[in-house]
């Protein structure tokens, strides 16, 4: 049973937010006007993904008319402990937002223990940026460029996180979708050590988040470091918002040649589709899902919440709204066998035979 440790802050003024009083763009009263409202984090206070939920908050307002917002930290199982404690604990009188990293959607689609919700029952409503693009990202020592040496080769060396990891996910899906023979994990790493056991020839590729690559390791880009497969993010953006990195580079999609492959890698979409994602239980009142909705949706086009997330926290707004998070999600492949290999693949272990 999981048992989190809980904080409650209101209103965490850390990133230097200062709340409107009386911002609401429209002039009748709404379902929110005047109340408070509560948003459960999936995660401990500070960091990057709680300040990507505070300026949603600030702009929120402008569109919502809440009077306050109180935030409760729920840390536990990659985000399962406050999803859980939105589904079974708050009350659905509308005023309990949740927000939680994509790990909520992979920990319910592959049976995790201690998950309590569907996410079915979900109302999504949104994120700022999704995960980002990722790139199959191989040392220079090996002088491979393309998809065809690495098929040729064997036993390559992965290095990441941990079993679970959505990065160590990515490593499987890619080492299987390209048909890599017998590939090892090396695991335990921190995100600056992979970035150190590569240099130093520990390991020999793992798919790397070009965002972070190009901000940490710049110097890869000119110095040998090869990149071999693309994994766009949910809303199709890759590597082409990058110009320091080669472009031209295949998408997964492209180089999966089985049905079976392509729905390995939807399915992937749909377990770790990215994030710092809002969302709220269907069970609310008609009449708030309808409010969070549109506010929401205005938040995602608003030109000040763009500059005030960027500047927060150092990474672009692209935003994902409900509706394109819930078409990935809703549009997993449903075929127990697809489920059945997924769980294989993320798991540990030798890499499943590719089929």
């Amino acid at each position: 049973m999981i048992r989190p440790v809980i904080f409650t802050l209101f209103f965490v003024a850390s990133i230097g937010i200062q709340l409107p009083l009386n911002s609401r763009d429209v002039a009748e009263a709404g379902f929110y006007d005047g109340k408070t409202i509560k948003i459960i984090e999936g995660r401990r206070p500070g960091g990057t993904g709680s300040f990507r939920v505070q300026v949603t908050v600030k702009h929120l307002k402008k569109y919502l008319g809440f009077s306050a917002a109180v935030f409760q930290y729920v840390p536990g199982a990659g985000g399962t402990a406050g999803v859980n404690h939105v589904v079974n604990s708050a009350r659905r009188d509308g005023l309990t937002l949740g927000n939680s990293s994509s790990g909520m959607f992979a920990r319910f689609l592959l049976g995790a223990r201690g998950v309590r919700y569907d996410i079915d029952d979900l109302l999504i409503l949104g994120a700022g940026s999704p995960g980002g693009v990722l790139a199959l990202t191989v040392r220079p020592g090996l002088k491979i460029r393309t998809v065809e040496e690495l098929r040729a080769g064997k036993r390559f060396r992965f290095g990441n996180r941990s079993v679970g990891h959505s990065l160590y996910n990515a490593d499987r899906v890619a080492a299987y979708v390209i048909g890599i023979k017998d590939p090892r994990w090396i695991l335990g790493y921190s995100s600056s050590e992979v970035h150190l056991a590569m240099e130093r020839g520990e390991m020999d590729m793992y798919m790397a988040g070009i965002a972070g690559l190009v901000r940490d390791v710049p110097q890869w880009t000119t110095s040998g470091y090869t990149f071999v497969a693309q994994l766009k993010d949910i809303i199709g953006q890759g590597v082409e918002d990058y110009p320091t990195i080669t472009q031209g580079i295949p998408t997964l999609t492209e180089l999966a040649d089985t049905k079976l492959k392509k729905d390995i890698i939807r399915m992937h979409n749909a377990a770790t589709p990215g994030g710092s994602i809002f969302y709220v239980h269907k069970g609310v009142p008609s009449e708030a899902r309808k409010e969070l909705t549109v506010a929401f949706n205005k938040v995602w086009n608003d030109p000040e919440f763009l500059k005030d997330y960027e500047k927060f926290t150092n990474q672009k707004a692209t935003p994902v709204t409900g509706a394109q998070y819930t078409k990935i999600i809703e549009g997993r492949p449903r075929d127990p066998k697809v489920l059945k290999l997924y769980k294989e693949l993320t798991g540990g272990g030798r890499l499943p035979t590719t089929k």
